[in-house]
């Protein structure tokens, strides 16, 4: 999910900043993106080196942005200038996404009438999708350290998205894992000790309630209920107490177990017994922001870019927000859902043209200080009006002991307009990465209805809804 990587919270960084996206849409096709490449030298050779600087070919791409985002297209169009010293001969038609990109019904249509750009923007859990479309493109000989650098670096938890049976079909834009959001200021004002989130699901319980006991319609606690997201926040505190979604080959549902229990019955014990769920259900993505940075919500699970669309399209205050590890059973979680952007390559292609895509992939968003690491210019854009949130604990996509991580977190530390030292528990206590399930979005949509009669029905039985959604699911998975 998003943040994803979610259909409908999934965070595309673009640039400036880490804008709200979605599921892809153009007109483009691949006889259209290839026509350049074409008459070039038979559109170069699969060697596994970088672009000729002196080749000349056309290529496509979505996610740039669009009209309603001056400043990250200014930015873009830099970008692409910048690119153009590099590869003189290169033309990139890069295309805005189409109408209501969050979507997921619009990417599934645009696979099946096979009109993406060359490389055209997915999220992690549409892998299986994408490959079942069969219009994609095996670009294993064309990765390496020399045209991605840093690839063989690249996290675990991000290369499983990109690969599936020893190939690799895509590039990352985004990663990211979720933990405990919370207000500084609540915790200060509820007795709580701001420099100590809680760290299992007993202490957001209960913080949960004294946060809720400052009244004035605060909520210690929010979650939600509805479109999707209901059901993707349960499976993240699902995979929190060491369970499951679905069993190992992705066949059955494996939740209706007691740690699937405990979610619904913690979050109707938050709402009915203790209080520190307020009465109102959040069911759209959209909804959950506004009483976050209105100081109305003690805690929220999500990704870091929460706080950059608080801070940047809310204007919150960028001190007002700290960020903890996961809650977990007994402390921090055994796990956490994790998930991200990428690009996958159109079939048909040229090599030179999926050099071309990749040369562009890797400087917009896999260079540090380049493209979306260029952290200097970011800070250099903000104004009083248009603040820019610069240093959130992203994930990122290369391991810690990697020259491209340390110029990241140096970068960093140098333009940082957010207090870092307030993500430090959520830093230091990393948490293994769990993948969203197969079919994500049917399944979410399953258990939005258990999430809200845990927080709408007084008499709601957990066991019950469960056993319930375990059908629907299993109904669901053996159609895939």
């Amino acid at each position: 999910m998003k943040r994803n990587a979610s259909r409908t919270m999934v965070a595309l960084v673009t640039v400036a900043g880490i804008a709200m996206a979605g599921s892809a849409c153009s007109s483009s096709s691949s006889k259209g993106s290839s026509t350049k490449g074409s008459a070039n030298s038979a559109g170069g050779v699969a060697d596994g080196k970088p672009l000729d600087p002196n080749a000349t070919v056309t290529i496509s791409i979505d996610g740039a942005p669009g009209a309603d985002q001056a400043a990250n297209k200014a930015e873009y169009a830099d970008d692409l200038a910048a690119f153009k010293i590099l590869y003189p001969n290169v033309t990139v038609d890069a295309k805005p996404y189409v109408g209501q990109i969050e979507v997921a019904a619009q990417f599934t249509a645009q696979l099946k009438a096979h009109n993406e750009t060359g490389a055209y923007h997915a999220y992690f859990t549409d892998k299986n999708q994408v490959l079942d479309s069969n219009d994609e493109t095996d670009i294993s000989s064309y990765v390496n350290d020399q045209t991605v650098p840093g690839w063989s670096q690249m996290l675990p938890g991000v290369k499983q998205n990109l690969q599936d049976s020893g190939k690799t079909y895509s590039l990352p834009i985004n990663y990211y894992s979720e933990g405990l959001i919370y207000n500084r200021d609540l915790f200060t004002k509820a007795g709580l000790d701001p420099n100590k989130p809680p760290t299992t699901w007993d202490e957001v319980e209960a913080d949960a309630a004294k946060i809720s006991a400052l009244g004035g319609g605060v909520s210690g606690y929010e979650d939600y209920s509805g479109g999707n997201n209901g059901g993707w926040h349960f499976a993240a505190e699902l995979d929190s107490n060491g369970g499951q979604m679905v069993n190992a080959d992705g066949t059955k549902a494996a939740f209706n177990t007691s740690q699937g229990q405990q979610v619904l019955q913690r979050l109707h014990d938050m709402r009915f017994k203790d209080g520190g769920i307020g009465p109102t259900p959040v069911t759209q993505w959209a909804d959950a922001f506004p009483p976050l940075a209105t100081s109305k919500v003690g805690m929220f699970i999500g990704a870091p870019d929460v706080i950059q669309h608080l801070v940047e399209v809310l204007g919150a205050s960028p001190n007002l927000y700290g960020m903890g590890p996961m809650p977990g059973t007994t402390g921090p979680a055994t796990g956490t859902l994790a998930g991200g952007d990428l690009y996958y390559f159109k079939k048909g292609l040229t090599p030179n043209q999926i050099k071309a895509e990749i040369a562009w992939i890797d400087f917009e968003y896999l260079t540090p200080g380049k493209g979306q690491f260029d952290f200097a210019r970011d800070k250099a854009l903000a104004t009083p009006d248009k603040p820019v949130a610069i240093g959130l604990p992203q994930k990122f996509f290369w391991n810690q002991t990697s020259p491209q991580m340390a110029q990241v977190q140096s970068d960093l530390k140098t333009s940082a307009t957010l207090p870092i030292d307030q993500y430090t528990d959520f830093v230091d206590n990393p948490i293994s990465p769990v993948l969203e399930p197969p079919a994500a979005q049917q399944l979410y949509k399953v258990l939005d209805t258990a999430m809200s009669a845990a927080v709408t029905d007084a008499n709601a039985d957990p066991a019950k809804l469960l056993s319930t959604a375990e059908t629907q699911v299993n109904q669901i998975l053996a159609n895939q």
